[in-house]
């Protein structure tokens, strides 16, 4: 085998200078590929020309207008359209829709963003090996972020397994983006109390939200079921019922014995 060339940079003129000419080339500038088109069919880079003023001002718009209107336009079709945005998705739409990962990733950062304003994962600790053990608790809770995305699969997974062809992997695609959409509502959940800060609101809040939001979450789902499926209403609408069931139940049962879990774990570490 023949070691790869390395690609053609231009190269400057006898005296040194830097001239148009040297990018008229038949080769990728990148990738040192033969050129049929204005994007090398290699590695994807656009046909290199000499940079201007134009230039720059033209990527750094091109780059402006991609994250303010593809991550945000798709960021927010995904709360209507979940389980259709997962559908195109997995169904090869790749180049317009962010990675599931990528969207769970981007959901929770805002989320952690809008908790610390709003205080609601800072207790009142009365001592130091209480504030200890809250750190503990607070690092392993982190992957509690994951279980809405467990549920959503298991459920999916149990009432609707093999319908339209789907396999695991494209079924966990469809459930991170499920569970992106589940970390936007509690954003949404949360900003009464960013815009109305009040001790009984907070108080209120964290004994009732997550009793409404496991049946808004579930609500959701049934949505995106529908959606990434295709469901007849007619015929399988027995089937979102049992799904969103199912996913109400697993949700709440899975948060109580991760939260079990985390404070026995805790407790053994602080020596309790």
């Amino acid at each position: 085998m023949h070691p790869p060339s390395s690609p053609p940079t231009p190269q400057p003129t006898a005296d040194g200078m830097v001239a148009d000419a040297l990018f008229d080339t038949a080769l990728c500038l990148n990738c040192g590929a033969t050129l049929t088109g204005p994007f090398c069919a290699q590695c994807g880079q656009k046909k290199a020309g000499r940079i201007g003023r134009a230039t720059v001002r033209q990527e750094a718009w091109a780059r402006f207008r991609w994250f303010e209107w593809g991550v945000v336009r798709n960021a927010l079709r995904v709360l209507p359209q979940p389980g259709t945005m997962a559908r195109e998705y997995v169904l090869g739409m790749r180049k317009d829709h962010l990675h599931p990962l990528s969207l769970l990733c981007l959901a929770i950062g805002f989320l952690l963003v809008v908790l610390g304003h709003t205080d609601y994962l800072k207790p009142e600790l009365p001592s130091e090996a209480a504030a200890r053990m809250y750190a503990l608790v607070a690092s392993y809770s982190k992957w509690s972020f994951s279980l809405g995305a467990l549920a959503a699969f298991a459920s999916a997974a149990v009432v609707f397994w093999r319908r339209r062809g789907y396999n695991a992997a494209e079924l966990l695609a469809f459930a991170l983006v499920c569970q992106a959409v589940f970390i936007a509502l509690q954003i949404l959940n949360q900003l009464p109390l960013v815009l109305a800060p009040s001790p009984g609101l907070l108080k209120w809040h964290k004994a009732w939200s997550p009793w409404y939001m496991t049946g808004v979450q579930a609500l959701v789902f049934m949505v995106a079921l529908c959606q990434f499926y295709l469901v007849d209403l007619r015929r399988e609408g027995w089937r979102l019922l049992l799904a969103g069931a199912l996913f109400a139940l697993l949700k709440w049962q899975t948060t109580a014995l991760y939260a079990r879990a985390v404070v026995e774990l805790v407790l053994w570490q602080m020596g309790l």
